[in-house]
């Protein structure tokens, strides 16, 4: 039987010659260009040159012995035929042996011609043949010279920013599809050393470079989707600069078999880019498709929780996902993420306490670990959310620490160890993390969103206002968003505008915004804060008030024994009826002077993690050395 460095060489099946140096299969004037799965698939089989090949045998030379379904060796076979012009019913190039495997019908023919040295017995060349063979040695080595000087290799691909999909087939119910594709793009190719990938959210018009330029990217990634029947084409153009469109390419997979046309995707990319690369790109492995889409439908849900039942829907999809493939972690991360922002998103009309929840996606989390560990990292997330809301700060940031020292980190685990640093007062760093969260994904609502606050409360007000700008572009509507700008908009003067903002925001929720108008009379007219604070202590009384809300508000009027009053809800268990952060602000030093600040401080556990981490206290912000 050939070895598989005789098979790299070439070989024929039939009229068809084929290279697998080149990545080329060719007959006349067709030639086709397998994908790298299919070629280790045809290897294994001209390997046994007619033999018979098992499913275990495939799995053991094309998987590495990894536990995988029917689908992905279904579909590897039909690649196979389709490169030969072949059939499983009539087949003459594969044939299938019901129950056993499967083996070639052509025989093997290897391209290496035996020398004259072949036979064991050395032929001495002549004198004439020792020269030419001089003079030919001579002429390639100057040829490759001149070729070494003339070209240099490329330098490195450092960055790529991917766009939207765009979804061709133009059914909304396939929008989860075109979304889960480029996110499981995004995810490999971050996972590439040195490779620099931002996630976009928005789409861009106009020229690729200019798009490149605005990002700050050398090479943005288009793709586009669509399906017909079960067969799913995803294609892609990558344009560097001013050189236009430099790769493209095309991958086509089965709705049955989501995840390896999302394999075959990504390392077609990365070979676009880098050429051959050793670098493993999935991590993870489904072993059920119905499991994966229904992974890849939660995952959509999720990310679009703030409309309707969405949050509620994805705790469905990924319980399902888990119930049919336990192995596959990414739906644990899902389930216990959903669990984790069930108490923000549904405070007070769930059955369920937030002490609950967060044990629940506690148990959800470990359980995921335990079946896939390829996971371990990723956790810290959700790990340190949780620690975060039981304000066991220190376990928090070494949680998220593991989170943002993973090999693949997502956005949010910058954003979520952001929003850790700020609850302890640590702004500066929250700011640099919530930088590098928006590094990864630009186009995030959230994390813009987050920046803008951020900058807001360490009163740098231009940055504030291009983040908040930014985040308004990118669709941001949430209520501390909203809340937050308007505050910035009043302190910079802007008083219209903010109460018009405030206004509108809490008509929006629902509540009744007499209070505004009382409230900032009183910014304008000192001598109103009494009338202020009254609208205010009947809007709290009648439940009109979040807790953040009238928190600012108390304080803000000066009523700062009612604000240290409302700030003592912080010190509950496992849960945070506002964030944290809002203690540290500049417009709250008054209350940072309360005789109940610091003791508050101590029951949350705040000044034992400034302990343990060398920080001091001056009387209005904490200062952490190293940091």
């Amino acid at each position: 039987m050939p070895t598989e460095e005789q098979l790299q060489a070439g070989f024929s099946l039939g009229e068809w010659d084929v290279f697998p140096e080149t990545g080329s299969i060719r007959c006349g004037d067709n030639e086709v260009s397998p994908e790298p799965q299919t070629w280790r698939v045809l290897i294994a089989l001209a390997k046994r040159d007619g033999g018979l090949v098992t499913r275990n045998d495939l799995i053991e030379d094309v998987w590495d012995g990894r536990a995988v379904s029917d689908d992905p060796i279904n579909r590897a076979i039909r690649e196979v035929r389709k490169c030969f012009g072949d059939s499983a019913k009539h087949p003459t190039v594969v044939a299938t042996l019901p129950k056993r495997g499967y083996r070639l019908l052509l025989p093997v023919r290897l391209h290496e011609v035996a020398g004259p040295e072949s036979n064991g017995v050395r032929v001495a060349p002549g004198p004439g043949r020792a020269r030419l063979r001089t003079m030919v040695a001579i002429l390639v080595i100057g040829f490759l010279a001149i070729i070494a000087y003339i070209w240099q290799p490329p330098p490195p691909v450092q960055s790529i920013a991917v766009l939207p999909f765009q979804n061709l087939t133009g059914v909304v119910e396939d929008q989860y599809l075109v979304a889960g594709f480029k996110e499981v793009l995004v995810v490999n190719l971050a996972g590439v050393d040195g490779l620099l990938v931002k996630s976009v959210g928005i789409n861009y018009s106009g020229d690729t470079a200019d798009i490149g330029d605005e990002l700050g990217v050398e090479n943005v990634l288009q793709g586009a989707l669509r399906r017909e029947g079960g067969e799913i084409r995803v294609s892609f153009q990558i344009s560097k600069g001013q050189k236009g469109i430099v790769q493209s390419g095309e991958v086509i997979g089965d709705t049955n078999a989501l995840f390896d046309a999302q394999e075959e995707l990504a390392t077609l990319v990365v070979r676009s880019l880098l050429g051959s690369s050793e670098q493993t790109l999935i991590t993870s492995r489904p072993n059920s498709s119905a499991a994966y889409d229904s992974y890849m439908r939660g995952m959509f849900a999720l990310q679009h929780r703030g409309d309707g039942q969405n949050l509620e829907y994805s705790i469905e999809l990924f319980t399902n996902a888990i119930a049919i493939d336990q192995s596959y972690g990414p739906s644990y991360l899902g389930l216990a993420t959903a669990y984790a922002l069930m108490p923000d998103y549904r405070r007070g009309v769930t059955d369920q306490t937030p002490v609950q929840w967060n044990e629940l996606a506690t148990t959800t989390i470990d359980q995921g670990v335990k079946n896939d560990p390829m996971i371990a990292s990723a956790a810290g997330s959700i790990y340190g959310f949780i620690y975060h809301k039981q304000k066991r700060w220190l376990d928090s940031e070494e949680a998220h620490l593991t989170a943002v020292s993973g090999r693949i980190v997502d956005s949010n685990a910058f954003n979520w160890y952001s929003r850790m640093l700020a609850s302890v007062g640590r702004m500066d760093d929250a700011l640099a993390m919530a930088l590098r969260a928006v590094e990864i994904d630009p186009s995030s609502a959230v994390i813009n969103s987050r920046i803008a606050i951020t900058y807001t409360w360490l009163e740098q007000s231009k940055e504030a206002h291009e983040y908040f700008q930014r985040a308004n572009d990118l669709g941001a509507s949430g209520y501390t968003h909203l809340l937050g700008y308007a505050l910035l908009l009043a302190r910079d003067g802007h008083l219209e505008r903010a109460r018009n903002l405030t206004t509108a925001v809490v008509q929006k929720n629902g509540t009744s915004s007499a209070w505004v108008e009382a409230t900032f009379a009183a910014f304008e007219d000192s001598a109103k804060q009494s009338a202020a604070v009254a609208a205010v202590d009947r809007a709290w009384a009648d439940k009109e008030l979040a807790p953040q809300v009238a928190f600012v508000a108390r304080a803000l009027l000066g009523d700062t024994d009612g604000a240290m009053d409302i700030a003592q809800l912080l010190d509950s268990d496992g849960d945070e009826p506002f964030e944290m952060d809002l203690l540290f602000i500049p417009e709250l030093k008054a209350l940072r002077q309360h005789p109940d600040f610091m003791p508050l401080l101590d029951r949350l556990n705040v000044t034992t993690y400034w302990t343990a981490n060398d920080c001091t206290w001056n009387g209005d912000e904490v200062s952490c050395p190293g940091h």
